[in-house]
């Protein structure tokens, strides 16, 4: 293969990345992310995102040379580059002067790093998040940013690691057969945590018995002598084998048994139990659903080797980090649950289940976003989502989306008094503005991230700001 310059005819010919990549994510950040050595390229060049199979590079994408138990990725390197690849990541790289981004073999210089993978259908980030916390009190943690979890994100989070840390909770996402196994072949975990299995995916799979399959790779990835932490409220899991397991959840038998939760505007109240002793936690995190997460990340600890009291302890007044999941504002009297991140059947009805166990001085609305990649489940699961709406006592609903609309239909046919439906998020604002009452009113806004729900919440929060300044020149 002919040597490819920084300025010569090869490098000049390459194909760039249809669009301008990654916002702000240029060959030299991804060298400084993973303190590599970068050459042939310019540090500028952006990238286009991360491939880990040297058959379906894309122009622009860095290709990352593996090395696995049946191949070694650094022989396919001339021919991502071939193929239009912005640089391979890689500890030899192919020529002097080939675009690489040159680093050691880097997971494997930190064996005695105790990584917990995390994954499931709803609620892996919160868990990673509690995980990290509860690692702290015993180690030196690294933890994934935000929801980093696919074959991006990973590499860039392991390519964290340092010699003084000595643990690292990571997140695995999903959307098809065998990504949980290539990114836990990346992550090489000690530590297997799965959350649950929903319906967030069948729009890629069968059904819920797939799903877990699919989650289950993870369990098969664990390094030698690790441990499998699982929901043992979950079917779909509890069914799962492990030579190693702790579990958790309210299930009769659980290792760290879920024993009762309370939820108010603060956070939520929780009482967990190991082995005949119990411990109660103070959430600054709304939701009963975080109990699971709670108990999921107490679990994982004691596989980390973190004493039950001082699991527990560590999570004292824990507040997720990721925007939008649950977010409480206050609007004047208004009160407003910004659910924006995403939605799926489990995590919706969990919301709804908040929702209905919150005060209100005035009256409760939803605004139902449509529920994506959902596959032949769609109909049913907005139609279901409708009715829960009802029994959790909301006064009006706006449903927006395409999708939603069965939601309204169902959420009227079971005696919901407002119903109005938009396709997409604009003028929403100004309908929920006509519905609001001087008591004071509880909103929840979620629905799957491509409908930007969250531009609702600016909008209601603009629309007040100008009313007050109406009422302030009024007075005046």
């Amino acid at each position: 293969m002919p040597s490819r310059s920084r300025r010569g005819k090869n490098a000049g010919d390459r194909k760039r990345p249809a669009d301008s990549g990654l916002p702000g994510v240029t060959l030299g950040w991804a060298a400084a992310a993973c303190g590599g050595r970068l050459q042939g390229a310019g540090a500028a060049d952006p990238i286009a995102g991360i491939c880990l199979d040297s058959r379906g590079v894309k122009p622009g994408e860095i290709f990352v040379a593996l090395a696995g138990r049946r191949t070694d990725g650094h022989r396919f390197m001339p021919a991502a580059l071939a193929k239009g690849a912005a640089a391979v990541l890689c500890r030899r790289p192919p020529s002097a002067s080939a675009p690489a981004i040159v680093v050691p073999a880097y997971r494997r210089r930190f064996p005695r790093v105790k990584i917990v993978a995390v994954s499931g259908s709803t609620g892996k980030t919160a868990a990673k998040e509690m995980v990290a916390r509860v690692l702290a009190s015993r180690h030196r943690v690294l933890q994934s940013q935000g929801n980093l979890n696919n074959d991006l994100g990973l590499p860039l989070t392991l390519l964290r690691l340092r010699r003084h840390h000595t643990a690292a909770a990571v997140e695995l996402g999903m959307s098809a057969p065998g990504e949980i196994r290539q990114l836990a072949k990346m992550a090489k975990p000690h530590i297997g945590l799965l959350t649950n299995i929903g319906d967030a995916h069948l729009g890629h799979f069968r059904n819920r018995r797939s799903v877990a399959r699919a989650k289950a790779e993870l369990l098969e990835e664990l390094m030698p002598g690790g441990t499998a932490v699982l929901n043992a409220d979950d079917p779909e899991l509890a069914r799962l084998a492990a030579r190693r397991r702790l579990t958790f959840g309210m299930a009769k038998g659980a290792d760290v048994q879920v024993v009762s939760t309370g939820v108010h505007y603060a956070g939520t109240h929780v009482v967990l139990s190991h082995r005949r002793r119990r411990a109660e936690i103070r959430l600054r995190a709304l939701g009963a659903h975080q109990a699971w997460n709670a108990a999921a990340a107490v679990a994982a600890g004691l596989a980390a080797g973190v004493p039950f009291p001082t699991g527990c302890r560590a999570l004292a007044g824990f507040r997720p980090e990721t925007a939008m999941r649950l977010q409480l504002l206050r609007l004047g009297p208004h009160r407003i649950l910004n659910d924006a991140y995403n939605s799926n059947p489990q995590s919706a009805a969990a919301a709804l289940g908040l929702l209905a166990e919150l005060p209100a001085r005035g009256r409760k609305i939803f605004v139902a976003g449509s529920m994506l990649e959902l596959g032949a489940a769609t109909q049913a699961s907005h139609a279901n989502l409708g009715r829960e709406a009802a029994i959790s006592g909301v006064y009006a609903l706006l449903a927006v989306g395409r999708e939603a609309r069965a939601a309204a239909k169902s959420a009227a046919a079971a005696g919901v008094e407002k119903i109005a439906t938009l396709p997409t998020a604009e003028g929403a604002a100004r309908v929920l503005a006509r519905w609001l009452s001087a008591d004071g009113d509880l909103i929840l806004i979620k629905g799957s991230r491509r409908l930007q729900l969250e531009t609702i919440v600016q909008d209601l929060q603009c629309r007040w700001r100008r009313s007050r300044g109406r009422r302030a020149a009024g007075a005046a």
